[in-house]
C-alpha cells in the first residue's frame, strides 16, 4: 500500500493527498511487486535496497546513491514484539519514503497527530523517527528486562515453561543487541554525512548514548538469564543424583534377600534346611546385612 501525506510549516496537520507532490512522505506498507516497480520507474530509486527494505533479515545501515539516502533500521512492529523487521527511509531532493513489510507502531501516532510531522523538513523527520524508534526499542528492552529479573526473584519455584521462556527472551536479547550495535553505528554516519543543525546533532548524540545504555542492560540482563540456567541445570543434576542414589540403595536392599531365597531355593542340601526356625534366622541374617549397608551408607553419607 502506498500514501502521500503531506505537511509544511503553514500547514496546521499531516494531510493525505492522491498524488505525489514535493515534500510530501511516501508511506510505503507490504507493496506489491506492481507498488514496488512503479516507485523504482517514477522516482528513479534503487530497486535491490527497495527490495532489501522488506527483508526482515536486513541489518542497519545507510547507503549513498546519487543524491539520495537510503537508511535501514530495524524496528518492533506493532503486532508481533518477539520478532524485529526492517524499516528502510529514503531521503531525496523532493521527498521522504518510509518503507516496511509491517507497519511500525509510531506511524499511527503521527498520522493521529500525536507527533509533529513536517514533511517539507526532512531532516527533521529523520531525527523523529530515528527518536521513535529509539523509544519503542527501550519500552521493549525494559518489558523483557523485568521479566528477566521477576523470573530471577522467583528462582525456586521456576518451571520448565519459565525456563523455556527465559530461553525466547535471551534470543529476543541478542537481537536487540546486535540491532543496537548497527544502529549506534547508523547514527554515528548520519551525524557526520548528513548536514544537522548543532541542536539536532546534540539530540543524535543522546540517542547513540540512549542506545549505549540499552545495549548493555540486554547484556546484564543476558547474564544474569545464564545464570539462572546454570543454576537451574545444577538443581537439575543434584535431583537425578539423588534419584540415581536412592534408586542404587533400592536396588542394593532388594538385591540381598533375592540372592539368599535364591540360594535356599535351590534343589541341593543346604545346612539347616530341615531346622523349623531356619526362615526367623535368615530374615535375621537379612536384616543384619541391611544393617551394615546403612552404617556404611550412612558413614559415607551417601544418604
Amino acid at each position: 500500500m502506498i500514501e502521500y501525506l503531506i505537511r509544511s510549516l503553514k500547514d496546521e496537520k499531516l494531510v493525505k493527498i492522491e498524488n505525489f507532490k514535493k515534500g510530501c512522505w511516501i508511506s510505503v506498507v507490504d507493496p506489491s511487486e506492481k507498488e514496488l516497480k512503479d516507485l523504482v520507474d517514477e522516482y528513479n530509486l534503487d530497486e535491490k535496497n527497495l527490495l532489501a527494505g522488506l527483508d526482515k533479515n536486513e541489518l542497519p545501515r545507510v547507503e549513498f546513491i546519487n543524491k539520495d539516502v537510503y537508511i535501514f533500521f530495524k524496528i518492533i512492529p506493532s503486532d508481533n514484539k518477539k520478532e524485529l523487521h526492517t524499516l528502510l527511509v529514503i531521503i531525496t531532493e523532493n521527498f521522504i519514503l518510509i518503507l516496511s513489510k509491517y507497519k511500525p507502531g509510531f506511524i499511527d501516532n503521527i498520522l493521529e497527530g500525536k507527533i509533529e510531522f513536517i514533511t517539507t523538513q526532512k531532516l527533521k523527520c529523520l531525527l523523529k523517527i530515528m527518536s521513535m524508534i529509539n523509544k519503542e526499542f527501550e519500552k521493549a528492552t525494559s518489558s523483557t528486562v523485568r521479566l528477566v529479573n521477576s523470573k530471577r526473584k522467583a528462582f525456586s519455584e521456576l518451571t520448565n515453561e519459565d525456563i523455556t521462556d527465559l530461553l525466547e527472551q535471551e534470543e529476543i536479547l541478542n537481537s536487540f543487541i546486535s540491532s543496537y550495535q548497527y544502529t549506534g553505528l547508523v547514527y554515528d554516519r548520519v551525524l557526520t554525512k548528513l548536514k544537522f543543525f548543532e541542536q539536532d546533532k546534540g539530540i543524535i548524540e543522546d540517542l547513540m548514548i540512549e542506545a549505549k545504555q540499552d545495549s548493555d542492560l540486554c547484556k546484564s540482563s543476558l547474564k544474569t538469564i545464564l545464570n539462572i540456567r546454570d543454576h537451574f541445570v545444577v538443581l537439575l543434576s543434584n535431583k537425578l543424583n539423588k534419584v540415581i542414589t536412592l534408586l542404587t540403595v533400592f536396588t542394593v536392599f532388594i538385591s540381598v534377600p533375592a540372592a539368599v531365597s535364591g540360594i535356599y531355593g535351590m534343589n541341593v542340601l543346604l545346612p539347616f534346611q530341615d531346622n523349623p526356625s531356619i526362615f526367623g534366622y535368615i530374615v535375621l541374617f537379612i536384616g543384619l546385612i541391611w544393617l551394615v549397608f546403612l552404617w556404611y551408607f550412612n558413614k559415607m553419607k551417601i544418604l
